[in-house]
């Protein structure tokens, strides 16, 4: 056996051949395992990973063995697939198995490599054992835990009643659901196989999916352009070999649900679904599922539909097998071998008990925050920061400002547009700002509070769409003011309150916040309404754009607490006065 070691995956048919040929006759061969999906790993992600590509061949100089392997910066190795396949593995035929795992992990050893972290390793691999053997005899300690349990179904395990019709989980609620769909037209199902055909659906696939994960309080892959990048590079690589399939049901001219997914041997795979928000109440994405099962076991080609990742309830209803993967590590030191058995166990007793959890994941998240604040404002500040959260914990004082919008307030620019906030319009932000963890973690708070239509959201965009300004507004009466852990008390039901205002942070700096209070305050006194913001005493910035959209400020609330034992104050202020200078300055 003859081992090489290629830095990068060229583009080369011959290669690309033989390593197909060894993907096809895999004990259980993946989609996941072929040449296609690691070129397109390569192209996507080449800014995150370096490959790694070790190659045995015998001595007619025949591929036999492709471990398709990536380095990180800090030198750690991983499957290249890791974070995009469902499953990883070494390419070789069982017979090879031992002998190319002992010569792999021995060339790594002799290219310098001390770490490796092996994840989404099938249980049942021949390489999987094979590793565990070799792992000591090439100097690595190996430590493996469960890393998922895929759901999937045997087609032929499927039951089926006395006219051989398949038995699936809540049919009758799926013919419902399906005539209730075609009241926007006509349903299709559709499986599109080619570039052709799929990647002019891709960005609306994309939208939905990262609308569909904000719906559900969480942030989408997809709002990354190189997780983007990879399913379209993934659909011309894959386009003409049969294996991409693309499955949607369609009303009429709209698609309403997606399944990016695949179809290689004899396996179907549900790879990444996603369906639109406005349409739950009919479970189009179990629809979906559903029918792509019908024709799954119409076609005696296939003997498995794989559900990949995951441990949802719906996969929970259909599949009747399972396969595990594992979370493999292997270390030269084994200070750092105990060290990941060390956190693996203090983690899993942690989740075990709840309120552990819940206070380990607080710690977690204070100690991010920390660590963002140290980056942004260096360590003097972040102590002094601390010092005043300290103190606070024992007596603290804050002051907040109420304003009301004036209606001689100057005319907006016409250069933005002011649109409702709904979930493309967050999906849009979403993508926009993927590399802004404050702005993600406001729009997953955003997509939370539209779905639970507590109050009215508006977007700023400029003429290309760029969301530039998210506020919200909300009745007076009754509102929550977090700044002083104080609900606010109005008799007023025309008084409305603007609140949680957001910028992004690569916009701020161009007046967008004020631009966006002053055009909510003229929409909602065109509609009747008193607009009021409020502005806590110590956001200088955000006094300053209040001012700027022409409000006034009418009183403010003082909070004292002691010891947890609150006290309010309200103190009035009178109108002020506005100088010719500053009404010219708010045009």
């Amino acid at each position: 056996m003859r081992i090489s070691v290629l830095r990068e995956i060229p583009e080369d048919p011959g290669l690309r051949n033989d390593w197909n040929a060894l993907a096809s006759q895999a004990q259980r061969p993946q989609i996941f395992y072929t040449y296609e999906w690691a070129r397109a790993v390569q192209l996507a992600l080449s800014e995150l990973l370096h490959p790694l590509l070790v190659l045995a061949r015998d001595e007619k100089q025949q591929l036999i063995g492709v471990a398709a392997l990536a380095v990180s910066d800090a030198g750690q190795v991983s499957f290249l697939c890791a974070t995009t396949g469902d499953y990883c593995d070494f390419l070789v035929r069982d017979q090879n198995a031992a002998i190319f795992a002992g010569e792999a992990l021995k060339t790594l050893r002799q290219q310098g490599f001390r770490d490796m972290v092996l994840t989404n390793f099938p249980e049942d691999s021949p390489s999987f054992t094979a590793l565990r053997r070799a792992a000591s005899n090439s100097g690595f300690r190996m430590y493996a835990r469960t890393a998922y349990q895929c759901a999937q179904i045997q087609i032929s395990a499927i039951p089926t009643n006395a006219a051989g019709k398949l038995q699936l989980p809540r049919q009758k609620m799926v013919r419902r659901c399906l005539k209730a769909m075609s009241e926007g037209g006509p349903v299709a199902i559709v499986h599109d196989d080619t570039s052709e055909q799929v990647e002019p659906s891709l960005p609306e696939f994309f939208r939905t999916h990262v609308a569909r994960f904000l719906f559900t309080g969480r942030i989408s892959n997809l709002v990354r352009p190189e997780r983007r990048k990879f399913l379209s590079d993934l659909a011309r690589l894959l386009s003409n070999t049969g294996w991409l399939c693309m499955s949607q049901i369609r009303t009429g001219p709209r698609t309403i649900s997606w399944n990016y997914g695949f179809r290689f041997e004899k396996n179907w795979f549900w790879y990444q679904p996603t369906f639109v928000n406005d349409l739950e109440k009919y479970s189009p994405g179990f629809v979906l599922l559903c029918k792509l099962i019908e024709d799954a076991a119409s076609d005696p080609s296939f003997v498995t539909v794989d559900m990949g990742l995951g441990v949802e309830g719906y996969k929970e209803r259909f599949a009747n097998v399972s396969r595990r993967t594992m979370y493999v590590t292997l270390h030269r030191s084994i200070l750092r071998h105990w060290k990941e058995i060390a956190r693996y166990r203090v983690a899993a007793a942690i989740t075990a008990i709840p309120r552990a959890e819940k206070a380990a994941r607080e710690l977690v998240a204070a100690a991010q925050v920390l660590r963002l604040r140290f980056r942004q404002t260096g360590l003097k500040s972040t102590l002094a920061w601390g010092l005043r959260r300290g103190r606070s914990l024992i007596s603290w004082k804050e002051e907040v400002f109420f304003f009301e919008a004036d209606s001689g307030a100057g005319k907006p620019s016409p250069q933005f547009m002011l649109q409702p906030i709904t979930y493309d319009v967050l999906a849009d932000a979403a993508i926009q700002c993927f590399d802004d963890a404050r702005t993600l973690s406001y729009l997953v708070r955003c997509g939370l509070r539209l779905r639970s239509g507590a109050a009215q959201g508006f977007a700023l965009t400029d003429a290309a769409g760029h969301i530039l300004h998210l506020a919200w507004v909300t009745a007076f009466d009754g509102f929550f003011l977090a700044e002083l852990q104080h609900k606010l008390n109005c008799p007023d039901p025309a008084r409305v309150l603007l609140f949680d205002c957001w910028t992004p942070v690569h916009e701020r700096g161009h007046g967008h916040y004020a631009e966006t209070i002053q055009r909510i305050a003229r929409l909602q006194l065109a509609e009747g309404k008193r607009p009021w913001i409020f502005s806590a005493a110590s956001n200088t910035s955000s006094r300053s754009g209040v001012d700027k959209a022409g409000f006034q400020l009418r009183f403010s609330l003082v909070s004292r607490n002691t010891l947890r034992w609150q006290r309010i104050e309200r103190r009035s202020a009178a109108p002020q006065p506005v100088s010719p200078a500053e009404a010219a300055a708010r045009v």
